[in-house]
């Protein structure tokens, strides 16, 4: 690695210890936003390794688990899945991802963050495959879990690696490329799904797309085995996740809002392409096509909601964007007859809840060590698994029940309002953004 470019590089300074890091190698931490090792006044971001490491969250939530809802229509149509089973799908993609972060949290100690992500990524990988050969509903459930399994490692190290040295009055703007390179990934798999559908002939093609995924996925595993370098981090013998955690401020309300999230995050796109096909009257490629505009808004709002909680802090932004999901969530329950309002509460709700996972990490990494990210964020996460798992059951559920979507969303849009009112009243740190406090 001699060789290795240097925006893929990480300088000496950023791997200096924080001030608040002691003598006996309690875990080093990213350099002060003031000033690093060398006396410069700041060490520039190297976004070329940025953005090859965020794109390690699309094989994780755009591949293994955003395209379920681009491609589940047609999948429905051939293997004969019910609403009911198509939620079951996933919660089993949830349920595995809850999986693999109890895993992750328990090894971080132990484990480099780096080959963590690259062990989620070959998971994942592994899952893709089996889904894009699959000829019954158990491979489907079977490869879905294989993609959440794997989504665990990546999403658990994929914001401390992104964000190494990385001063904390940009981190916010940083690992907003997470959710931006999500978007583009967004963008692109329903208008690729289009154009391989087109050249076939065929409406109803699924597994191809998911077969590409794989491959794609395979093709980033090498690039980042080959161009990223992560510098070691110091073990920790007990990592103490909720230990680190309870000394966050407004930790609960934070846990409480991740919940309300993870139901949320879990139905919404799930049944997304079904209910404007059914509830909206939209044509199969609109619907399709619909995945690419809720891609676009994640771009544009994962950037600017990343800048915004520098400024303003995590908290606010976080309250911000859940009630913006929420009136997303009653468009839809509504079921407005409208085609413009519709697709512009999809692109709200791309724009706004696309940003909460990076913004949680942002709020998390604000606090912690390197070494200890993982394991708070999984142990925050460990609240976040069930109600992700309960999500599209309980959602597929309400439409069998009541035969159409308006019961789904209207709940989607409570959990959601209800989280942002738990961010709203948590009490604001001094200062405009959120200050480094790493604890060992």
């Amino acid at each position: 690695m001699g060789r290795l470019p240097d925006v893929f590089g990480v300088a000496p300074g950023q791997i200096a210890s924080s001030p608040g890091g002691s003598g006996d190698g309690a875990g080093p931490s990213p350099a002060p936003a003031a000033a690093v090792a060398d006396g410069t006044p700041r060490e520039r971001v190297r976004w070329g390794r940025v953005v090859l490491v965020a794109l390690s969250g699309v094989v994780s939530h755009v591949f293994g688990r955003a395209t379920v809802g681009v491609l589940v229509p047609a999948m429905a149509d051939d293997l004969e899945l019910s609403d009911t089973l198509i939620g079951a799908l996933g919660s089993a993609n949830m349920g595995a991802y809850f999986t693999g972060v109890i895993i992750v949290t328990f090894t971080a100690g132990r484990i480099e963050p780096f080959t963590l992500l690259r062990a989620g990524i070959v998971t994942s990988t592994l899952g893709l495959a089996v889904i894009g050969t699959a000829s019954s509903p158990a491979a489907i459930v079977i490869g879905t879990a294989l993609a959440g399994l794997g989504g665990g490692g990546i999403w658990l190290t994929a914001p401390v690696i992104a964000s190494e040295g990385v001063p904390a009055s940009r981190r916010g703007a940083a690992l907003g490329t997470l959710t931006a390179t999500m978007g583009a990934a967004l963008i692109g798999v329903p208008i690729a799904t289009t154009a391989l559908r087109n050249a076939a002939g065929d409406d109803a093609l699924w597994r191809p797309v998911w077969l590409a995924q794989a491959a794609l996925s395979v093709v980033l595993l090498l690039a980042l085995s080959l161009l990223v370098r992560a510098r070691r981090t110091e073990r920790v013998a007990a990592v103490g996740g909720l230990g680190a955690l309870r000394q966050i401020q407004g930790w609960k309300r934070a846990v409480a809002a991740y919940v309300g999230f993870a139901y949320m995050a879990s139905s919404f796109a799930n049944f997304l392409g079904r209910t404007l096909e059914s509830d909206h009257d939209f044509s199969r490629t609109a619907a399709t096509l619909a995945f690419s505009v809720m891609g676009a808004g994640s771009i544009v709002g994962a950037l600017a909601f990343g800048r915004l909680s520098d400024r303003i802090g995590r908290p606010a932004t976080m309250a911000t964007v859940m009630v913006l999901s929420a009136v997303a969530g009653a468009i839809l329950a509504a079921r407005i007859p409208s085609g413009a309002i519709v697709v512009a509460a999809v692109v709200i709700f791309g724009g706004a809840s696309f940003s909460f996972p990076s913004l949680t990490a942002t709020f998390v990494s604000d606090h912690v060590s390197d070494r200890t990210f993982a394991a708070v964020l999984g142990t925050m996460t460990m609240f976040y698994g069930p109600a992700s798992v309960v999500g599209p059951a309980a959602s597929g559920w309400l439409a069998d029940r009541t035969g159409d979507f308006s019961a789904t969303y209207w709940a989607i849009a409570a959990i959601a309002l209800t989280s942002g009112v738990c961010m709203a009243t948590m009490r604001r740190r001094n200062g405009a953004a959120p200050q480094s406090a790493p604890l060992s």
